[in-house]
């Protein structure tokens, strides 16, 4: 495993750089966006600590469950080991990201309109990211390595993990939101999957780019088309929760298959602000 004591205070400098400044960047963002409705500060540092929580509950369960016996022989037993163990890590990944989200956030009353899933979920999902880059950098074993490796997961791992909680913080929201209780848990649910499917087909296709004997450029291009597609998704996502937040915000009638939605008046009124 690497460490920072090979490195001089410059390299060192360098390195911490470009593994933190664009996450910090990334937050000065998604917290400006919200500018009209501003989150109280205690409730962001909940969810940043949330990440905390997820890459610890993520590392925990990766190390005493799936490496016991049972995955183990479970993962060579198959022949698609790679997809199998990749759709669970990914599964374990997201599942903790939507345990914090829903457990520790969803339920106080500064989450009072469906823009704040996405806050709240992008912020949890980039604290996680920033620790996972991190993990992942200083067992790198030379500055040109660990440079390399946080600028290539700042461009493609960092915007998977944020357009994972885009589409998550949606989903969350219109559960939260819905007046009909039978359909909040299969908004749940596909804010679960939907993300677990993202991040599963984001890995294998890296795992598939990894051991393919393509040229240099010609991986580039394929890497660079499909992190755009991940980068759409989750601007895609935006636009959905802003324009329902709209909505929700001005009490208008929404589109007819969001009529189960509730709008603010309707929220204030049920008390379920408090």
């Amino acid at each position: 495993m690497g460490t920072f004591s090979g490195l001089s205070i410059v390299e060192l400098i360098t390195v911490l750089a470009i593994t933190i400044l664009p996450s910090i960047l990334m937050f000065i963002l998604i917290m400006y966006s919200d500018r009209k409705s501003k989150e109280p500060v205690p409730m962001i540092l909940i969810a940043v600590l949330s990440g905390v929580f997820t890459i610890c509950i993520s590392l925990l369960i990766d190390k005493y469950i799936l490496r016991s016996n049972f995955f183990s022989d479970l993962f060579n037993t198959y022949k698609t080991l790679n997809l199998t163990r990749i759709a669970i890590l990914a599964l374990v990944e997201e599942f903790a990201k939507l345990t914090a989200l829903y457990v520790f956030i969803s339920h106080n009353k500064a989450y009072d309109d469906i823009y704040d899933g996405f806050v709240y979920s992008a912020v949890i999902a980039l604290s996680f990211a920033l620790i996972e880059t991190f993990l992942y950098v200083i067992r790198e074993d030379s500055y040109t390595s660990m440079s390399s490796l946080a600028l290539l997961r700042n461009f493609t791992t960092i915007p998977l993990h944020i357009a994972c909680g885009i589409v998550m913080g949606y989903y969350v929201s219109i559960s939260k939101f819905s007046r009909l209780k039978e359909k909040k848990f299969v908004l749940l649910l596909k804010g679960l999957l939907i993300p677990m499917l993202i991040h599963t087909t984001y890995n294998l296709f890296f795992s598939i780019i990894t051991d393919a004997k393509s040229t240099m450029m010609y991986n580039l291009l394929l890497i660079s088309l499909f992190v755009l597609s991940i980068y759409l998704i989750g601007v895609l996502y935006i636009v959905k929760i802003n324009d329902l937040n709209k909505i929700f915000i001005n009490n208008r009638i929404y589109p007819k298959r969001f009529r189960f939605l509730m709008n603010k008046r309707e929220y204030i009124l049920k008390g379920l602000n408090k």
